[in-house]
């Protein structure tokens, strides 16, 4: 049986609503096609090229260590978050790709064969681009005037939106390297110490696993919005942020 939404959009920003108001730690990963790839380690050898030079590793030798590493960070995320976020096949996008479980689910079989036998609490991937969630001025009611710290390889354009204006709430930022990768990311991992905000969003491609770090050993409420935060930052990585997509609605 393969993983599907247990809870609802609504349901879910109700609950990190919750967290935020009452100061929870809370964590929330979401994984794609990219990250369910690994586990299955069937990347198309394209994906397998971009995976291995954003990550440190040498093509095509490295392809089974970057297999291996990357699934253990995945792993990890999916074991110690709160919910995780599986893409829905009844939203939008999915209705307007080709979408089928192998590709965008996980098997709780393979959890299971894995170490993760505990039951998942499940919400939709695209839970941080939906207009309840991902559009600025809903986005303000989530966080509450809680203070917020932004992970992101984009951190100079993001902080040129004035966040702190739109969110009317304190605002910082911790950039992402782009030389941080799998191999060398622990002096960055350790950085974490530093952030002092109550709410913490993170984008930081397969890197799922720093918002449990964030969560388990700072206390943070910590989320992973992935390309939400390109949107934000203005910048168009997917087709849905171009004029009259299906998510224009993020783009600052």
């Amino acid at each position: 049986m393969y993983l599907q939404p247990t809870i609802t959009i609504t349901e879910t920003i109700d609950l990190i609503k919750d967290k935020i108001k009452t100061n929870t730690p809370f964590a929330l990963s979401r994984f794609g096609d990219g990250e369910i790839r690994m586990l299955n380690k069937n990347s198309t050898p394209q994906h397998q090229k971009r995976s291995c030079r954003n990550w440190g590793y040498k093509y095509p030798n490295e392809v089974q260590q970057l297999y291996t590493d990357a699934s253990s960070i995945i792993l990890s995320a999916i074991k110690h978050s709160d919910v995780i976020g599986i893409m829905d096949d009844a939203n939008d996008i999915a209705k307007s790709i080709y979408y089928t479980k192998e590709v965008w689910s996980i098997n709780d079989t393979f959890l299971k064969d894995n170490g993760i036998v505990h039951e998942l609490e499940v919400c939709d991937h695209m839970l941080s681009r939906t207009k309840e969630f991902g559009k600025p001025e809903n986005f303000k009611d989530i966080l509450q005037g809680r203070s917020l710290n932004i992970i992101s390889p984009n951190t100079q354009r993001l902080e040129s939106k004035s966040l702190s204006k739109l969110f009317d709430a304190d605002v910082t930022f911790t950039s992402h390297p782009m030389n941080v990768n799998l191999r060398n990311r622990e002096e960055f991992i350790n950085s974490f110490r530093d952030i002092k905000s109550d709410v913490v969003l993170v984008g930081c491609g397969i890197q799922k696993d720093y918002v449990s770090y964030l969560k388990h050993n700072y206390g943070k409420v910590a989320i992973d919005v992935g390309a939400m935060l390109d949107a934000w930052a203005g910048i168009r990585s997917r087709p849905w942020f171009h004029k009259g997509g299906k998510q224009e609605y993020l783009v600052l």
